[in-house]
């Protein structure tokens, strides 16, 4: 994550930024609210770390119950000393646009009933949070489908006083926006992750407070031969299901499928990043882009696409993944979900954590975050194995894709994986026979413009050892049909 970098200001204030990208447009996520739930922050410190400045930590509210709040600045004022204090308030979700209805009840500071906070700084760009937090206990809601919005307001000035806010409510959400961009003072964050979300445990919600669970159901793992159908995973029965699929074949490789629902309103792009690495060497620095490809290319990320809310998305060309052959130090998939619109893979150098107890804090503290530890599964070692990028060009259409033989002896078996764009052209063949040593074996598919995907390929030896012998992938254009 990138830094933040002081801006030419001479502005005697402490910056809570309203948004992580401004020019997303969208004010109602500040990555400088922060919420715990009810425990305080596991690492408080972290928050005004410069390298951790790019992250959110919100967790979801317990409604009911008392909720950590913080909030994180950046001291401007030229002359170093700053105190600032940050006002709190809330609104549910069907009555954002009417600030009459915005509530300063609910929160408390040491046990005391006070909507704000003072934020304290010392010298210029420093990087500040509150300590103590606040404590907000909101209301149950009405109705299940009822969140909650947290709004702040920072009076830099020598004798603060309350906001006041205006009179009407606001036309739409465009214009609250306007109105939030508009006045600097301003901070608005939705409780409710917005976007990609992928779960840490089955059952979980998005209004579920994270435990950090190493069973993410969303990180699904088909083994060394890929998903003849990846849209199953989108259905409502997989998606509910507390079964696991988390078995990954050694030192061989494996398909990994990211799956998703949009918890957005409305259409959503957004790119998982993946890593791995064992239960013996846990600390987020030390977590591995390598052995990942996409399409046969070098590649730790996918990106996922739904068109409307709820939407549970997958990737349905798969990442795939050169599995460790370790059966003794199991490994586990890490995923990291960026939504913005310059996605960019994260930066782990800040959390240095080194004992399971801690890094799992520090999962459950990210909603973009989740893993899921693996079974190791030996199987028998194929004689060949290889993989082979497969990219349709310009216009795409109708062809073969399929494998050519040279010098294979028929006593073997051949497996063959080739994820299509859906289930029609998807290439799924396992063991099956040679039937000639120097045979081109191929399937009709369709693929669309520019489709990118690859073929693995696994030859087990019979009695006869092959002996410079080779498997070569292809895609070949079908012929117009004669007339």
């Amino acid at each position: 994550m990138a830094k933040l970098t002081a801006k030419s200001t001479a502005a005697n204030r402490i910056v809570v930024r309203q948004a992580m990208d401004k020019t997303s447009g969208i004010f109602t996520n500040s990555p400088d609210l922060i919420t715990t739930g009810t425990s305080p922050a596991f690492d408080p410190d972290s928050f005004t770390d410069p390298d951790a400045y790019g992250w959110y930590f919100s967790q979801a509210v317990v409604t009911g119950a008392g909720n950590y709040v913080y909030v994180r600045g950046v001291n401007y004022t030229p002359t170093g000393a700053q105190t600032s204090r940050v006002y709190f308030y809330y609104v549910t979700s069907d009555q954002l646009l009417d600030p009459s209805k915005w509530q300063s009840s609910g929160f408390t500071v040491n046990g005391a009933a006070q909507n704000w906070v003072t934020l304290t700084a010392v010298s210029q760009y420093q990087y500040v949070a509150t300590n103590p937090p606040a404590v907000w206990t909101p209301p149950k809601p009405s109705s299940s489908s009822v969140t909650y919005f947290l709004i702040s307001w920072v009076d830099n000035s020598a004798n603060p006083v309350p906001p006041t806010w205006p009179s009407t409510p606001f036309a739409n959400l465009d214009a609250l926006n306007a109105y939030v961009s508009d006045h600097q003072e301003m901070a608005v964050l939705d409780t409710v992750y917005r976007g990609a979300f992928l779960r840490q445990f089955p059952g979980q919600l998005v209004t579920t407070p994270a435990t950090g669970a190493q069973t993410s159901p969303d990180l699904v793992v088909s083994g060394a031969a890929a998903a003849k159908d990846a849209s199953a995973y989108t259905t409502s029965a997989s998606y509910n299901s507390t079964t696991l699929n988390a078995t990954v074949a050694l030192d061989l490789r494996n398909f990994l499928y990211i799956r998703a629902i949009n918890t957005t309103s409305g259409p959503v792009t957004a790119r998982v990043y993946l890593y791995w690495t064992t239960a013996s060497d846990i600390s987020p620095p030390s977590w591995n882009a390598t052995n990942f490809t996409y399409a046969g290319r070098t590649q730790n990320w996918v990106d996922l696409i739904a068109a409307s809310a709820g939407e549970v998305m997958v990737s349905t060309v798969p990442l795939v993944w050169a599995a460790p052959p370790s059966v003794t130090d199991p490994p586990i998939l890490i995923a990291y979900v960026d939504n913005s619109e310059n996605p960019q893979p994260p930066d782990f150098s800040a959390f240095g954590y080194v004992n399971a107890k801690a890094v799992t804090s520090f999962v459950a503290g990210h909603p973009q975050l989740s893993w899921l530890t693996l079974s190791g599964q030996q199987v028998p070692t194929p004689t060949m194995t290889s993989q082979s990028p497969l990219s349709a060009g310009t216009g795409a259409g109708t062809a073969y894709a399929g494998i050519q033989l040279a010098n294979i002896p028929v006593d073997g078996t051949v497996s063959l994986s080739v994820p299509g764009p859906d289930a029609a052209n998807t290439i799924v063949v396992t063991g099956m026979k040679v039937p000639d040593p120097n045979a081109f074996v191929s399937w009709p598919v369709t693929y669309p413009d520019h489709f990118q995907t690859s073929a693995v390929i696994t030859y087990t030896k019979g009695t006869t050892p092959p002996s410079n012998g080779s498997i070569v992938a292809t895609l070949v254009p079908r012929p117009a049909t004669a007339r």
